[in-house]
């Protein structure tokens, strides 16, 4: 089960909890027995949420724990599953799929609140993982995470930037690792959709040694999963998965408003077939939902005591992973292609436009190679002061994190239009070819456009902290803690696209925004608890963070600095031994992505309809080509080093109560006010907002047409949030087993951006539960059946998409002890099979970001210790 219960509670359960962070635990207190006189130590915790150790695990901030017993019991088996599946992910969270640019095919991110996978701060052991290439290093991906080193993970569900800095605007999860254990642990597991492909196979093995002066663990694991097409999900030739850009050539006459193309090869050319006035070209038959993938890691842990108040602790990881994804052929869409009246392959006799498909150099296939490494090293150990004993820790992180993306079969836009331009490519067969040969001729032409684009990511970063924690004060009255910390890091990110995408002249990818960036952080914190007469404690913590940056934007380079301190306080009061009252409210801040400030100047050609030279000015009968939704206009695109933070206030007011021995309960209220926010301004949006046609944004020539558009980021926008959350946990013991019953739910009240209100829409539920029930014989046989909930939504906005019915997905597993040393667990994750579709029928015509595609999925797993 999820447990969320206080210390107390879990030791009764003999459920022993380490610490958050790989810290070295000092007596802090001693208790006095009510039955005999002697002195018992009292070991204090730090849980994700705070750095002050406590006795007791609930603190003013709620925290969910999740740990590695209950993820093997769930049905899930990934990290970033867990994590989705979890319902404080309220709206779903972004999972890689076929035809995402710069590596997001090929990652997966998880979105607290709603509020952005860059607002949620991820954390293992306590420290920071860094953040994807694609997005500047704003979100980590969880897919990275193994499994097989998971000891818990701990979801701070409350702002947090006055403890961990910028990005914990809608919370903390906290990734901790296997600490100590004696032996060996070998396993194997498999996986299998009901949906073809998808199959997966993880070994993973362990060893470990403890002594008296320290412990080594080391943690290995290999991942194989294999490529899940669309055609699996969706069928061939899914309902309006056609394109116009096709193998076949579609000719569009601007003067008639018509497609024309050669009938006899439409529908003779693989994938092809007639949509109504066009011959469409069926990408879905092709593309890969998710990719195939390949990973692998390792951990070494080691902890050692150098003397008796003192003790080396160093930690060091690598992750690699390897995805190749699949999308349909490149069309050749960067730039328009064109085919002059007197161009002698031309059989139309008219100027006009060509929407083309280069089929004959294949899919467009993805190679993604993601490496980590990291090591943490550091001392830790306590010393007395006036009286007191204190730990202290000084702390150095090294990481260096890498994102290689190959882009193969892509199109040299310049080339094709040369091709055309110089009467060789023969788009429309006006030789009068067979479709084999007409297809062979020009494949042989269009080698000569094939283009292969490279994006590369590169991270290093470097932390220095220390801190140093302890009793500051003590009387009959009242005790006070404190914590004193300081911390510094140096990040250099490169962002680098292969110089042709810069250029804007290559369709089928994504690149051209280089970023040559360097950032320096200082930080400086403190925060206090005070216990008080009849169970209360006042807690406040206060951080200063200040940033000095650098990068080049193409033009300048450009340096940029701010600073932010931010408060959270927080009172809690129990008061009877069985209940806690708890609340809290805290700013909290997100610093701008390297990408967003500092994006070298890069060009695209978006769609968009001239409201001000069409409609203000009154000349759409004029320019009926220019005057459409389709018209594109020369954009520029870059970073902008005059960002700001963005910022956020929350608020959580709570109740934990210890109802019986066996029952607890935990109600949680939430608030977020998220300002400030950095959005990409769309292109759409700029010429609707040029009212009079004086934008700075946009450049017009002297009849009032567009020319150009700059376009960027910049703090815009606002969203506000609140909703309550609801955890139970209740413990049975019968004649024929042991039961638990685990309940998590979440409603949001509100979610509300720029003033449209969201929650209940599509893709917004407002409701999310699990419900997890487990039973042990206290031997050999364990199970569980759990059950996820997600509300119905689609109310109000999206009428062309199917409302969202209320969706369960279910999951069983059994596991079984075999002897002391081996263990095996089988398991079928969506027992009934379950897909909720917005576009039944249709071409990814779900969202994968909250509900399952992959079907009935059967599971098995074997563990040997030694």
């Amino acid at each position: 089960m999820f447990n969320t219960n206080k210390l107390s509670t879990a030791v009764k359960r003999g459920i022993v909890l380490a610490g958050s962070a790989t810290m070295f635990v000092a007596p802090m207190a001693l208790a006095q027995s009510d039955d005999e006189n002697s002195a018992e130590p009292v070991e204090k915790i730090q849980v994700t949420g705070s750095r002050i150790k406590r006795v007791d695990l609930e603190s003013v901030s709620p925290v969910t724990v999740i740990t590695a017993e209950s993820i093997a019991l769930s049905g899930d088996t990934s990290v970033a599953q867990v994590l989705r599946n979890s319902s404080i992910n309220t709206f779903g969270s972004f999972r890689g799929q076929s035809g995402y640019g710069s590596g997001a095919s090929a990652s997966s991110e998880v979105n607290l609140r709603g509020l952005g996978a860059g607002a949620t701060l991820v954390l293992m052991d306590g420290r920071r993982l860094p953040g994807l290439g694609y997005d500047g290093g704003s979100s980590s991906d969880m897919s990275m995470i193994p499994m097989s080193i998971v000891e818990r993970i701990e979801i701070l569900r409350d702002g947090a930037s006055a403890i961990y800095g910028s990005d914990a605007v809608a919370g903390v999860i906290n990734i901790i690792t296997k600490k100590q254990f004696d032996g060996v642990n070998v396993g194997y597991s498999f996986e299998d959709p009901g949906a073809d492909g998808g199959n997966s196979s993880k070994y993973n093995f362990s060893a470990g040694v403890t002594s008296d002066k320290g412990s080594i663990v080391f943690i290995a694991e290999h991942e194989n999963t294999q490529e899940v097409s669309d055609v699996a999900v969706s069928g061939d030739y899914a309902l309006n998965s056609y394109s116009t850009y096709s193998p076949v050539a579609n000719f569009y006459d601007s003067d008639a408003g018509e497609f024309l193309y050669n009938e006899d090869l439409c529908g003779d050319v693989a994938d092809t077939s007639v949509e109504s006035d066009r011959c469409g070209y069926y990408y879905g038959n092709t593309t890969w939902l998710y990719g195939a993938t390949e990973k692998n890691s390792l951990m070494t842990k080691v902890e050692y005591e150098l003397a008796e108040n003192l003790q080396l602790i160093t930690r060091f990881s690598a992750m690699q992973t390897s995805t190749d994804t699949r999308y349909a052929a490149t069309p050749v869409s960067t730039s328009s292609l064109t085919i002059d009246a007197d161009n002698a392959m031309n059989p139309y006799g008219q100027d006009g436009s060509v929407y083309f498909r280069t089929s004959s150099l294949g899919t467009r296939d993805t190679k993604t190679e993601k490496t980590t490494f990291e090591m943490v090293s550091g001392l830790e150990g306590y010393t007395e002061i006036a009286g007191n004993e204190w730990d202290w820790q000084v702390y150095y992180q090294r990481t260096s994190a890498k994102e290689e993306v190959f882009g193969y079969n892509l199109v040299n836009d310049t080339v094709v239009q040369d091709l055309i331009d110089t009467e060789q490519l023969d788009l429309f067969n006006v030789q009068g070819l067979s479709t084999d040969d007409w297809y062979a001729y020009n494949a042989d032409l269009l080698t000569n456009a094939d283009h292969t684009g490279t994006y590369q990511t590169t991270q290093m970063r470097d932390i220095i902290d220390g801190s140093i924690s302890g009793q500051l004060f003590s009387n009959n009255f009242m005790t006070v803690s404190a914590v004193f910390g300081a911390e510094y890091s140096y990040l250099d990110f490169e962002q680098v696209s292969d110089p042709e995408s810069g250029l804007g002249i290559i369709s089928g990818g994504s690149g051209g925004d280089d970023v040559y960036a360097s950032r320096e952080r200082q930080s400086y914190y403190t925060e206090l608890a005070i216990e008080l007469p009849h169970e209360v404690e006042v807690s406040a913590a206060l951080r200063y963070d200040g940033y000095e940056l650098e990068g080049d934007t193409g033009a300048s380079i450009s340096t940029s600095e701010f600073s932010d301190t931010v408060p959270k306080l927080g009172i809690s009061w129990r008061p009877t031994e069985s209940l806690l009252l708890r609340a809290s409210w805290g700013e909290a801040f997100r610093t701008p992505t390297m990408s967003e400030m500092f994006a070298t100047i890069s060009y695209g050609f978006p769609d968009a309809y001239d409201s001000y030279y069409c409609d203000t000015l009154g000349n759409p009968g004029s320019d009926d080509s220019y005057c459409s939704s389709g018209q594109q206009h020369l954009t520029y695109y870059g970073g902008n080093p005059d960002l700001s933070p963005e910022n956020s206030e929350s608020l959580t007011l709570g109740v934990v109560y210890d109802v019986t021995d066996d029952l607890s309960l935990e109600v949680s209220y939430y608030q977020y006010d998220y300002e400030n926010k950095i959005e990409d301004i769309d292109v759409e949006d700029l010429i609707a907002a040029d009212l009079d046609g004086t934008s700075s944004s946009i450049v017009r020539d002297s009849d009032g047409k567009i020319t150009s558009i700059t376009s960027g980021y910049t703090n815009y926008s606002e969203v506000t949030t609140n909703g309550f959350d609801i955890t139970a946990n209740y413990d049975l013991a019968t004649e024929i087993g042991d039961f638990g019953v685990n309940l998590e739910y979440s409603h949001v009240f509100s979610y509300e951006e720029e003033g449209t209100e969201w929650a209940g829409e599509l893709f917004y539920p407002d409701n999310r539960a699990n419900l997890t029930v487990d039973w042990t014989d206290g031997d050999k046989w364990t199970a569980s059946w759990r059950t996820l909930f997600i509300g119905a939504n689609g109310e109000t906005f999206y009428s062309s998409y199917d409302y969202a019915d209320n969706y369960f997905k279910h999951n069983v597993t059994v596991s079984y002890h075999v002897n002391d040393n081996v263990k095996v667990s089988a398991g079928i994750a969506n027992l009934t099979d379950e897909l909720e579709e917005y576009l039944p029928g249709e071409w990814r015509g779900f969202d994968d970001e909250l509900y399952d595609p992959l079907g009935r999925t059967m599971s098995f797993n074997v563990q040997a210790s030694f």
